[in-house]
This record gives structure tokens, C-alpha cells and sequence, in this order.
């Protein structure tokens, strides 16, 4: 799978852009701020509907874009994508609101054409595959366990459109369900009350999150035999890696999702009184973790900084590798300024390792030093500078 043409309009600092890519690796570089994060931005947002680096769709349209014949401004990104199952032309059009007075407000639209047909965004999601590197991965691994939900969820929604969209249902039902926890618990319900009226909510949040429960396990075993020894060679030790799927209730995790949504059911109904003095659902996926180890040790918790850079670069890897294993076919890597953040052992494994025939590369840097001769002489280079690509 590769972007063989990359197309924006008044996207971030880029007032026109139209970029043919190679099917290899692409290096842009150039100055902070000049652009080159944007590019990755833009194809991780093609793939997943939403941007790595606001909540707010309305801050990718650009400051000073101007709208057209009472049109407010917008943001245009497309894409033309060759897979084995077929090329395909993504485009989403951001667009500013106003209010009844034709004043810009704090919202926006998004408007998603699939080989120039409308979409839905969740339909968007898994046509094209990336897998993204930043800085700030770190945060993977010893940050709050809603960025570890999001790694496995993100890998898992773009391979598989059913997982999207069970887990959009999960999350709507589980607020529905706190809504009403929160408003029992103020009327001071009764738990038999509140069981009957719950019946619902409960069959669908478990029957969604049996569903999840049982994707995410099969996924942690996929991982774990593609991790181990990726961690050991670009950390250089002996242990490997070991990733255990830390449920919010005690779970025999070697049963379907039957079975699993039979097991969430019966945790629901023995944690009621807590919910309701609480006025939330406190069992289920939502409520999950990854525990990442070396030796029995928690690395998450008690690992150094190098530790936990190599378990972060090891997870990114594992999830390509995971993608490249279930769909046949291999991500685009986006690799944001990630050599200035690596030591020399796990710069040589990075570079080493998205150096394949089959696979497109897509990173950015500020200057061509991490890199040597040899790497340079066989790929793209593309320098960036105010909104704007040269030949590098």
C-alpha cells in the first residue's frame, strides 16, 4: 500500500500543495514550523478521520484562508492510495461555520468522498493504513492507560471495519448508561428499580464490549510474538517484551466473545451499588490497560527513559508488522523527526528496518546530519520551507 499523490488546500501553513510521492521512502526536511509535521498530519487524518495533534477539526483549516462567494473558508486534503485491492482517490473537506450573522464560530464540518463519492468519516477509516511515529510517543508507554486503549484501537480499527464501528456503538451506549447512573443515583433508585431499567443498556454495552474484549485479546497475542524479538534487537538485550492485556474484572480470557460478553455481564451486575454511587459504568473495555514487562518488570512504571524509548519504538513496529501480517499488505510508515530522539543502536534498527522493498516511508527531519551517505543516495528528499516543497 502506498499515496502515490498527495493534494491540499488551505490545510494548516499550506495555502497549495500537489506532491507526487515514491513508493519507497520520502525524507522532508527543512526548518521547524516550515511544514513537514502537516504532511503526516494530512495522510494520518485521510486514514483515520481524525488529526494526531488537536481535537478541533476547525485549527487544520488555514489562519488567513478566505472563503469563496459567501463559502466559509475550508480545508481540502485528497489522496490517491494503490493498494492490492485496488487504487482509490480519499478526500475530506474541513469546513468553518458561522453563525446567523455570517460570523465565524468555534465549529466546523466535515465532508468525506471515497473514490469521489459521499462517505461517512467511520467509512473512511482502514482504506488507507498508516502507522505514525512522534516525539511524544513516550507518553505510549508511561502515560495514562486511555493512550494505550488508543494504540490498540486505532490499529485495530483501520484493519478491521466492524471493530470501528462496534466500538463507536460501545462508546455512545457506555455515556448513554453513565448519563442514567448518574441521574439514578441523584433519585436514589433502588438497585432492583435500576435493573430493570438498565436491562437494555446492559445487553448492548456487553454484547459490544464482549465483541472488543475478544478483538483486543487476539490482537495482544498477535503482538506479543512479533514484539519479543523486536525489542531485543533494538534494545540489545537478552528478555524480550512482553504485553499483558490488564482487564477491568477478572476474565478466563481463552473464551470467545460469547463468553466474554457472558463474564462483562456478570461483573456489571455485581459492581451495580458501586455504579450507582459512583453514577458511572465501572466495568469494560473502556476502563482496560496494557501492562508492558522485561523480566516481570513493569517498564511502564519502573523503567528508565531508554527502556521505555525501545518499548515505544518496539510497539510502533509491532503494529506494522501486525497490519502487514492480517491484511497482506504493508502500511505507510510516518516517521516524525523520530532519529533525534533515538540513540545510535536504535537508529541503525529503524532506519534498517523501513528500508524493504514493500513498504512506503514517508519521515521528516530539520537537517540531513542523523543520516548517512549511503541512506541518502537511495531515497527521496524533499525540503520544506514555508508551506512550500522543493527537490531537495
Amino acid at each position: 500500500m502506498d499515496v502515490s499523490h498527495l493534494a491540499l488546500r488551505d490545510f494548516r501553513n499550506y495555502q497549495r500543495l500537489e506532491l507526487d510521492l515514491a513508493p519507497a521512502i520520502t525524507l522532508f526536511y527543512g526548518p521547524n514550523a516550515a511544514g513537514k509535521t502537516s504532511i503526516l498530519e494530512a495522510l494520518f487524518f485521510l486514514a483515520t478521520a481524525r488529526s494526531p495533534r488537536i481535537s478541533a477539526d476547525r485549527e487544520l483549516v488555514r489562519w488567513d484562508a478566505e472563503g469563496e462567494a459567501g463559502v466559509p473558508p475550508f480545508a481540502r486534503l485528497a489522496a490517491d492510495v494503490r493498494r492490492q485491492a485496488g487504487a482509490l482517490r480519499l478526500e475530506v473537506l474541513v469546513q468553518r461555520r458561522t453563525d446567523e450573522d455570517g460570523q465565524l464560530t468555534a465549529a466546523s464540518s466535515k465532508l468525506v468522498r471515497i473514490d469521489r463519492r459521499a462517505a461517512r468519516a467511520i467509512d473512511l477509516i482502514g482504506q488507507l493504513r498508516v502507522v505514525l511515529f512522534t516525539p511524544t510517543d513516550l507518553v505510549l508507554v508511561d502515560g495514562p492507560p486511555n493512550e494505550r486503549r488508543r494504540y490498540l484501537d486505532i490499529t485495530l480499527s483501520q484493519l478491521d471495519r466492524h471493530y470501528v464501528r462496534t466500538l463507536a456503538h460501545y462508546q455512545k451506549i457506555a455515556q448513554q448508561r453513565n448519563s442514567l447512573l448518574r441521574a439514578w443515583r441523584e433519585r436514589r433508585r433502588p438497585p432492583r428499580a435500576v435493573d430493570e431499567e438498565l436491562a437494555y443498556w446492559d445487553q448492548e454495552l456487553t454484547a459490544a464490549g464482549g465483541y472488543l474484549l475478544a478483538e483486543r485479546l487476539r490482537a495482544v497475542r498477535e503482538l506479543n510474538t512479533l514484539v519479543g524479538p523486536l525489542y531485543q534487537a533494538i534494545s540489545g538485550g537478552n528478555a524480550p517484551l512482553v504485553v499483558t492485556y490488564q482487564a477491568s474484572l477478572e476474565l478466563d480470557t481463552t473464551q470467545n466473545a460469547s463468553g466474554l460478553t457472558s463474564q462483562l455481564a456478570a461483573g456489571l451486575h455485581a459492581a451495580r451499588r458501586d455504579e450507582l454511587a459512583r453514577g458511572q459504568t465501572l466495568l469494560g473495555p473502556h476502563r482496560d490497560d496494557l501492562v508492558f514487562s522485561v523480566n516481570g518488570i513493569n517498564l511502564g512504571r519502573y523503567g528508565s527513559r531508554g527502556q521505555q524509548r525501545s518499548v515505544a519504538l518496539t510497539l510502533k513496529l509491532g503494529e506494522a508488522e501486525l497490519m502487514r501480517q492480517r491484511a497482506g499488505d504493508a502500511p505507510v510508515l510516518l516517521l516524525d523527526d523520530m532519529l533525534s530522539e533515538l540513540d545510535a543502536q536504535r537508529r541503525a534498527h529503524l532506519l534498517a528496518t523501513i528500508q524493504r522493498p514493500d513498504q512506503q516511508t514517508l519521515l521528516t527531519a530539520t537537517d540531513l546530519s542523523d543520516f548517512g551517505a549511503a541512506f541518502l543516495a537511495n531515497i527521496t528528499r524533499l525540503r520544506v520551507e514555508e508551506g512550500r516543497v522543493y527537490p531537495g
